[in-house]
């Protein structure tokens, strides 16, 4: 397998990133402070400079940046918009700003209307292919957008660019380049962590990119497969993508950080799991609270312990999140919280699992 690192592209995709940020600004920030991680103020003096472009390009933004879907319905903190469905990393890999705007620039209708409805598919969970029948006809689309979970909005708007793919792809080019050089005065707010990042991704170890396509994709996502890397603006973030046989992997600042912590607390979590599970008290009350609920006094009853061993038990149960209470007739009942169980067995199955 080899593992390789190309930042070229990231002149391009940058520029994209920090205009989807600009645009979504209120839930970037909401979704970093779910995942508990503090974002250097170099990514909101971004945001400063780039407030210009809002003024005179917000109609731009709001055509090409747009979120396909509400808030609430974004998926690991990806956005799908018009302007990321024009392009395949595949493609991009080893180019640079300009090299990729005339690449753009000369696609055939056919390819941009395919890259459209390759996006649109994978949004709903669709990735064996099949994108090339939907591009053939504008019937074909139409049927495909009407029965896309996305925004009213974003269907017209897709349904205008499979029209006339040519007309806005270059329409978007246009605009990129006359506001190319506000989005690089922006982005050299962060160009001192960019270099350092991408020396970092130079220094990493294998291990840590296999370990991060494994943990989101599974390890049969690799199987007979190369990996080419190349960061991105997002902090914290993992963008993976496939073709044939090289997966792509865009990786943000700190995001080694970030999945090795992540992956720490799994394996905290499923310690302290097993331990519970070996205390054979604690064991037996699981299996007791199955399919009922029982009361403190019931279970100590059964198992022949004292009120006071049961409380002690139950409370460590209850803030490992294995057991929950509810209050009926005065009594203070317990029962199992199943989908917190499974969920850790799960895991466990699937850390310990054998790659054939």
């Amino acid at each position: 397998m080899e593992v390789k690192v190309n930042d070229a592209v990231s002149g391009f995709l940058d520029k994209i990133s920090a205009l989807l940020f600009f645009k979504h600004e209120s839930f970037y920030k909401e979704y970093w402070q779910k995942l508990n991680v503090k974002v250097e103020v170099e990514y909101f003096q971004v945001l400063e400079e780039l407030k210009g472009i809002k003024k005179d390009y917000s109609d731009f933004l709001d055509f090409y940046f747009s979120s396909f879907r509400q808030y609430g319905d974004v998926v690991n903190g990806n956005i799908f918009c018009l302007a990321t469905t024009f392009f395949r990393i595949s493609d991009l890999y080893d180019k640079n700003f300009y090299d990729i705007i005339q690449m753009l620039r000369e696609s055939p209708e056919e390819k941009i209307r395919i890259n459209i409805a390759e996006s649109l598919l994978y949004l709903e969970g669709q990735s064996n292919g099949g994108e090339e029948g939907y591009a053939e006809t504008e019937e074909e689309f139409f049927l495909l957008l009407k029965k896309l979970a996305i925004t009213s909005e974003s269907k017209w708007n897709v349904f205008e660019v499979i029209k006339q793919p040519t007309a806005y792809i270059q329409s978007f080019c246009e605009t990129l380049l006359k506001i190319n050089e506000q989005l690089d005065k922006a982005l050299s707010k962060l160009s001192s962590q960019q270099k350092k990042w991408i020396a970092q991704l130079n220094k990493m170890e294998k291990d840590l990119p296999i370990h991060i396509i494994e943990t989101i994709k599974g390890k049969h996502y690799l199987d007979n497969c190369d990996v080419y890397i190349y960061p991105i603006l997002n902090p914290y973030s993992a963008v993976i993508t496939k073709s044939r046989n090289v997966i792509y992997l865009g990786l943000g600042y700190s995001a080694d950080k970030f999945f090795m912590t992540q992956h720490d607390e799994r394996i905290d979590k499923m310690s302290t799991f097993l331990k519970l599970l070996s205390d054979n008290s604690k064991f037996k009350i699981l299996m007791l609270l199955r399919n009922k609920k029982l009361y403190a006094n019931e279970i100590a009853d059964i198992l022949k312990l004292s009120n006071a061993t049961i409380s002690h038990h139950m409370r460590i149960l209850a803030l490992h999140g294995l057991v929950h209470t509810t209050r009926i007739q005065n009594r203070t009942y317990y029962y199992l919280d199943d989908q917190t169980i499974r969920l850790m067995l799960d895991d466990l199955y699937h850390s310990l699992m054998i790659n054939d």
